[in-house]
């Protein structure tokens, strides 16, 4: 069997990069993200494509500008017929899952993903 790395995404609202010790903050206590910053990969530059929540999720998932998928506010739908990087994974035979929020309007539910450990 060929090694893969695990992959952890992790995406807080509301969370200032400034704030966290692998930035250089000194404000929050955050050992548990230390540790993984430490033994992982953490991006000096990252942008989202939206100032709204689901928008920026959603093109995060798909890879593309809100515009093109139709992600103009927190109501929107995301087309189920659209892929997400979770898609691609479990193609590639990762086991993945998704807990937390995400403002998924209608029957899709999981986007790709094997399980939603949370809802909304």
């Amino acid at each position: 069997m060929v090694s893969r790395p695990n992959l952890l995404i992790l995406m807080a609202d509301q969370l200032t990069a400034g704030a966290l010790r692998m930035y250089g903050g000194r404000v929050a206590k955050t050992p548990h993200i230390d540790a993984l910053a430490a033994k992982g990969v953490v991006f000096e530059s990252f942008y989202c494509n939206s100032p709204l929540c689901a928008p920026s999720r959603f093109s995060f998932l798909a890879g593309q500008l809100p515009s093109k998928i139709g992600a103009y506010d927190n109501a929107a739908e995301y087309p189920a017929a659209v892929p997400t990087f979770a898609h691609y994974l479990r193609h590639a035979g990762y086991q993945t899952a998704l807990s937390g929020k995400m403002h998924f309007c209608g029957p899709d539910q999981l986007h790709g993903f094997e399980e939603r450990l949370t809802t909304d």
